[in-house]
C-alpha cells in the first residue's frame, strides 16, 4: 500500500496521513495505481453530476470543475500551459525547453487554459453521471499509454522516471479497468470516445515528441488534462449524432 499511498498524495490533494518515510523507489512502483486513482476522484465528482440534473448545466459544469481543481489541486494544469507556451513559440527545441521550464506563463499558455476551462464548461454539465464517473479514469490510462511509446526528452527528471517506469503492462491493466467500467455500467458509446481520443492522443505526442525529440513530465501532465477533454467532447458528439 506505501506506492499507492504515495502516488495518492502525489496526483490529489485528498488529504491522507502516513507513518513511513518517503521512499522514490515506493513512490514510482505507484505509477500502475494512476488510473485506480482516477477512479477515486470520478467517484467523488460523481454525485455532483447525479444530482446536477436539477441544476442548469453551466452551474453542475462549475461545481464540477471546481470539485475537480479542489481534488487535484490542478496538478497537470501547469503542464498544459507550459507545453503550449513552449511547442506554440515555433523556436528551436532547446529554447523550448527554457520557455517550458520558465514559471512565468505566456500567452500561448493563457489561451490553452481558457480554451480548456471554456470545453470543460460546456461539456461537463451535459456528460452522463457515468462520463464523469469515467472521464478521470481515461485521462490517466493516456497518460500511462504516451509515457509507454515515447522517450524521455531531457537527461534527467521526474518525467524520466514515469516514462522508465511504466511497461506496457500497466497500460494494458489501465485499459482493462477502463473498458470493464463501461461495459459494466452500461455505456456503449464510451468505448468509441476510447478509440477516438487513442487515436488524437497518439497523433498529438507524436507532434510534440518530434518537436522536442521525446516527452517531458509537462507533457505527460498535458495529456492528462488534454485526453480528457478531448474524451468528454467525444462522448458528447458520439451521443447527440448516433
Amino acid at each position: 500500500m506505501k506506492s499507492f499511498i504515495l502516488m495518492l498524495t502525489f496526483l490529489t490533494r485528498i488529504p491522507i496521513s502516513y507513518s513511513f518515510s518517503f521512499n522514490s523507489k515506493d513512490f514510482i512502483k505507484g505509477i500502475k495505481y494512476m488510473p485506480v486513482i482516477g477512479l477515486i476522484i470520478g467517484g467523488i465528482l460523481y454525485p455532483i453530476s447525479y444530482y446536477g440534473d436539477k441544476m442548469a448545466p453551466i452551474v453542475a459544469s462549475l461545481l464540477i470543475i471546481v470539485g475537480y481543481l479542489i481534488i487535484t489541486g490542478g496538478l497537470h494544469l501547469d503542464g498544459l500551459a507550459d507545453v503550449s507556451d513552449g511547442i506554440f513559440s515555433c523556436r528551436d527545441r532547446d529554447r523550448m525547453f527554457e520557455i517550458m521550464k520558465d514559471s512565468r506563463i505566456g500567452s500561448f499558455g493563457v489561451i490553452a487554459l481558457i480554451l480548456y476551462f471554456m470545453s470543460m464548461l460546456a461539456l461537463l454539465g451535459y456528460s452522463n453521471p457515468v462520463t464523469i464517473l469515467i472521464f478521470p479514469v481515461a485521462g490517466r490510462c493516456f497518460a500511462l499509454f504516451v509515457c509507454s511509446i515515447n522517450e524521455y526528452a531531457k537527461e534527467s527528471g521526474m518525467g524520466k522516471d514515469f516514462i522508465d517506469n511504466t511497461k506496457w503492462f500497466h497500460v494494458v491493466a489501465g485499459f482493462i479497468l477502463l473498458v470493464v467500467l463501461i461495459v459494466l455500467l452500461k455505456e456503449y458509446l464510451l468505448l468509441g470516445a476510447v478509440v477516438i481520443t487513442s487515436l488524437i492522443v497518439m497523433m498529438v505526442s507524436a507532434s510534440i515528441s518530434k518537436k522536442l525529440g521525446g516527452i517531458t513530465g509537462d507533457v505527460i501532465g498535458m495529456t492528462v488534462e488534454f485526453s480528457q477533454v478531448v474524451f468528454l467532447l467525444s462522448a458528447y458528439l458520439l451521443e447527440t449524432l448516433v
